[in-house]
């Protein structure tokens, strides 16, 4: 695994480079901030509960705070319908269908009163940082057809999300976190980690000229970089007691795909993390760990294609799932993940039934577009990029495919909405959980996403939740308000039915394998 970039916050204006190259003078100084206070003490937790009107919360060693309420967090109206047939390795189904006149009454509240109810809350509790600023948004369940045609669109909820500066500059991270989901009722979710600080000295860093020429590096010839200052804030688990300006890198593609953006380290002087040492190469023979019950898989590039954090994030996955009981089947990272272990058979050099549609669960991490993903700068076994006509999941096992990368998911791409692009891919898969946005290169996306999915109830709050919602927390969790997570699956329009309620085997009821007549669901929200 690799070493983690703890990189934060600072100031100055948002002050960015492109590919065209613009820069500060050759050094400049920004601040360094000293951490005053990290999490919420007991007392302030129970002031926000109050204040938010919520029975309970539950609140972390280090002073996160988070509620989720396991009937309207999300909540898509459905109708059990009953036991459906077993699936593939005899696990028993239960089926579900939209509620299409209850979806239709559901009555959101607007963004201004969200915002305003949330600004009082976090004020009377005491616990609104003064470098805050909301942002409200609502989650939208989508139908659409193989057509691009729009059947159906409506707001869930309304969430409030907040973004935060240090003098001017972004401050992104785990621990610069806080958002309020309502429903019509009230409160649906809650997350709360964050710290206060204060402008302690200066530190010299390198310009944005130096910043794009470092992120070019790191994402390769064919991204065109874009670069930024920016200051991030570590989980409030990690004790830092001071953060120093980082670059943020991003950019694109000619085709349009993007890489997630990561976070490389601005100071003058500062150590650029060197690429670890990559996996064994796989044998001529290939091999998999052959056992009974559910199994995952896990495939990531990492240092090769210039996101110093994969490693240690598909590691984190894997942990979870060990620590769950969960097997296992595969897990490989930079040249050793394969385009064609996501290929079907049908294709020439595909090799899906061994490996991606062989595990109940794919989890994925890499660079995306709306068409595809990419293995560019990490392998070419059989090709560079999985392009999403040459996907056919479930045909042979998966339920669903994770990928934890960018833009899988976004609404038009070439032409094409959604629906048209992925629906050919769901023969028999009942989840894609992905991005319609660029996301960032997180070190624990996936353990936060094993943990919502396969963790034991604890009480109220620490009950599996339902696969999708496991992706959308995670994502909250993990991504900065501006990243956009969606799920999608087959909808069947005579009846309704649809994989809208799933959990992992063993955690909840689990749907059926449905063939796609045409119609796709869609669920998104903002982090």
């Amino acid at each position: 695994m690799q070493r983690k970039l703890t990189v934060v916050l600072a100031l100055s204006s948002l002050i960015t480079a492109g590919a065209a190259g613009t820069s500060l003078a050759a050094e400049a100084e920004l601040p360094v901030y000293g951490v005053t206070s990290s999490g919420l003490d007991q007392e302030q937790a129970q002031k926000l509960q109050r204040a938010l009107g919520l029975k309970d919360v539950a609140r972390s060693e280090s002073g996160e705070v988070a509620f989720a309420d396991e009937q309207r967090h999300l909540r898509v109206p459905t109708v059990d319908k009953g036991r459906g047939r077993e699936d593939e390795d005899g696990n028993e189904t239960t089926q579900s269908a939209l509620d299409l006149e209850a979806l239709k009454r559901i009555q959101v509240v607007p963004t201004d009163v969200a915002v305003k109810r949330v600004q009082e809350a976090l004020r009377s509790a005491g616990v609104l940082p003064d470098n805050a600023t909301p942002t409200a948004r609502h989650t939208t369940f989508e139908l659409s057809d193989a057509n691009g045609r729009t059947g159906l669109t409506q707001n869930l909820d309304t969430s409030v999300s907040y973004t935060f500066q240090l003098g001017g500059i972004p401050l992104e991270g785990e621990g610069a976190n806080i958002r309020v989901a309502f429903d019509a009722q009230g409160v649906t979710a809650l997350s709360h980690a964050s710290r206060t600080y204060e402008k302690k000295d200066s530190v010299k860093v390198n310009d944005l000229a130096y910043g794009l020429k470092l992120c070019q590096e790191y994402l390769g010839a064919e991204v065109k970089p874009d670069v930024s200052y920016v200051y991030e804030a570590p989980a409030l688990g990690e004790k830092v007691d001071r953060v120093e300006p980082s670059f943020r890198c991003t950019g694109r593609t000619d085709d349009g795909g993007a890489p997630q953006a990561i976070t490389l380290p601005a100071v003058v002087g500062a150590e650029i993390p060197a690429p670890q040492p990559p996996q064994t190469p796989r044998p001529e023979q290939q091999f998999k760990t052959q056992a009974a019950g559910t199994q995952v898989g896990s495939e990531g590039t990492g240092n090769c294609s210039g996101l110093p954090n994969t490693p240690a994030n598909i590691g984190s996955f894997n942990t979870e799932a060990s620590n769950h009981g969960i097997t296992r089947d595969f897990s490989w990272l930079d040249h050793n993940a394969w385009e064609s272990d996501f290929k079907d058979p049908v294709f020439p050099g595909g090799d899906d039934t061994d490996w991606a549609d062989d595990v109940d669960l794919t989890y994925w991490q890499g660079h995306g577009s709306g068409t595809g993903f990419y293995f560019t700068g990490c392998s070419d076994h059989n090709d560079t990029k999985l392009a999403n006509t040459e996907a056919r999941w479930g045909n042979n096992d998966v339920e669903w495919m994770s990928l934890f990368t960018c833009l899988i998911l976004e609404t038009n791409t070439g032409g094409q909405t959604w629906g048209q692009r992925w629906g050919q891919a769901f023969r028999g898969l009942h989840q894609i959980n992905s991005f319609t946005t660029i996301s960032r290169n997180s070190a624990n996306h996936g353990g936060k996403y094993g943990h919502y999915m396969w963790r034991s109830p604890f009480l109220w709050w620490n009950k599996p939740m339902k696969v999708r919602d496991a992706w959308a927390q995670a994502s909250i969790d993990t991504q900065p308000p501006d990243v956009e997570w969606a799920t999608m699956g087959v909808y069947l329009g005579a009846g309704g039915y649809g994989n809208f309620d799933d959990y992992f085997w063993g955690k909840g009821s689990v749907g059926p394998d449905y063939a796609s007549t045409g119609m796709f669901w869609r669920i998104r929200g903002g982090s």
